[in-house]
């Protein structure tokens, strides 16, 4: 019979002296990978009892420099709430009450409001953040966490079979070792887990500017034949945009001057929308579809862009990382209290994640090649969905569920 391909080791070899910590009374974990997902996996492992250190190979200042915002919907802000960092946060968050829907050139809309969350909600629907607050607050609380040692700025690489002598530890060292170092995973690809997916020739634009009637608490996903365009308030005066156009057009208008790039993008913008000042540099990012065929290999769970990747429609790609992280939390508090192995929360994590991944990443697809797409036959079929949408609330009620805690949970 052969081997067991989940059983062969792993050797992560670290340019820095990473034994496991000298206590045996705790699980102990490895996080390769201080990204947003990385660094709340830490924090959730440790707040389970867990001994845990975390490496990554960019400086602190290079993980907190990143011009992003993000849309955190309620099932992320539940879990910044359950690991006791929502309120350290909540300054940093604008919160929007309004998604505003737009297709077929804007002729076919939806709105979506606090009513059609279930039960209605006087909060909000979600809530924006900007990169480097949150980020900053992960970092400072994986510093000051007793649970938590950090390595940053380190070079680390993953070998097999042979470790490099007084550099490296081994993975049966570790109980657990959190990949979570993105879709390019070395680690992943070490550990013999290979990924499924496409491309979507796109690229994300992503900028902050000043716009005039957007709305300060509204939110928009306008489908152009293009690709998606996104609005997201940060605050009363400035708005996150994410523009996918294809990759040849991104490249394009980031060389153009800034003149033409605002005529550009304020022709891309919904009708009554107006383009005032852009705030920042453009950037741009391929997106597409990626799985990995496993969830773990191994003492090595993949976590994050590790295991998945989807297009940021919705701002379903972050939500989707840290629901990931909500269940390895859910999982790692038995094993810290040790009524449950590890061995349990490496199976229990692969099964109670799938359905939410499989399920995100297909509805995800499926509205990008509906809604942002040339096709002239398609055009009355999606002014008949945004009608349906328009008209029947517990169908509106239904797409912003999924939409916020996970469309896995669509019944019940």
């Amino acid at each position: 019979m052969s081997p067991d391909p989940s059983l062969a080791p792993l050797h992560l070899a670290l340019r820095v002296t990473t034994s496991p910590p000298a206590s045996s009374s705790q699980p102990r974990a490895l996080v390769a990978g201080a990204g947003l997902t990385g660094c709340l996996a830490a924090i959730a492992l440790a707040n389970a009892r867990w001994s845990v250190v975390v490496v990554d190979a960019l400086s602190r200042e290079a993980l907190c420099r990143r011009q992003r915002a993000y849309a955190l919907s309620r099932s992320s802000l539940a879990l910044l709430e359950r690991l006791g960092l929502h309120g350290n946060l909540a300054a940093h968050l604008w919160s929007f009450d309004e998604l505003k829907l737009l297709a077929n050139h804007g002729r076919s809309q939806v709105r979506f409001s606090l009513h059609d969350l279930r039960p209605p909600s006087t909060a909000a629907i979600g809530c924006i953040s900007q990169h480097h607050p949150l980020m900053a607050l992960l970092q400072a609380r994986l510093a000051a966490h007793p649970r938590i040692t950090v390595h940053l700025g380190v070079s680390w690489q993953v070998e097999a079979p042979r470790p490099l002598p007084d550099l490296s530890t081994n993975a049966a060292d570790w109980d657990l070792i959190v990949a979570a170092d993105g879709h390019g995973s070395s680690l992943r690809e070490a550990a013999g887990v290979g990924s499924v997916g496409w491309s979507y020739n796109q690229s994300c634009i992503t900028l902050q500017c000043r716009l005039q009637s957007a709305g300060a608490t509204t939110a928009w996903e306008v489908f152009r034949d293009e690709g998606p365009l996104a609005l997201l308030p940060i605050d009363a005066n400035r708005t996150q945009v994410v523009w996918s156009t294809s990759r040849a057009a991104a490249t394009a208008l980031l060389q153009t001057d800034t003149a033409t790039f605002s005529r550009q993008l304020a022709a891309a913008l919904p009708g009554n929308v107006k383009l005032l000042e852009l705030l920042n540099t453009p950037q741009a990012f391929p997106v597409g579809l990626q799985l990995a065929r496993r969830f773990r290999q191994h003492n090595v769970l993949m976590l994050g862009e590790t295991a998945h990747c989807c297009h940021p429609l919705g701002g379903q790609g972050l939500n989707l990382c840290w629901r990931d992280v909500d269940t390895l939390h859910a999982l790692a508090q038995p094993v810290g209290r040790g009524t449950r192995s590890v061995n349990w929360l490496l199976a229990a994590y692969g099964r109670r994640r799938r359905l939410d991944t499989w399920s995100t990443l297909l509805v995800t697809d499926v509205l990008l090649r509906f809604f942002a797409n040339g096709q002239p036959l398609l055009v009355p079929l999606r002014a008949f969905a945004v009608t349906l949408l328009r008209h029947g609330r517990q169908l509106r009620r239904l797409v912003l569920r999924g939409m916020t805690v996970g469309f896995h949970r669509l019944v019940g």
